[in-house]
């Protein structure tokens, strides 16, 4: 049952205010975690591409040693 709940005018508008300034802080809230995700994406896209550099140097440096190995056997 629903029945009807009684509260004082300005503990009324006091509540609304306190709703509005948690609506303001929620969106703050979700903007901020959207831009900390978006940091995080570049910052894994930065270091997948570090490693693929290293991933190529290591591949170069072991064609070098085997090459230099080969020439003298």
């Amino acid at each position: 049952m629903n029945k009807p709940v009684f509260v004082k005018i300005d503990d009324y508008q006091e509540i609304l205010n306190i709703v509005d300034v948690i609506k303001a802080n929620l969106l703050k809230t979700k903007q901020t975690i959207s831009s900390i995700n978006s940091l995080k994406k570049k910052e894994d896209d930065i270091l997948a591409g570090w490693n693929k550099g290293m991933d190529e140097i290591s591949k170069r440096v072991e064609d070098i040693s085997q090459t230099l190995f080969a020439k003298n056997d």
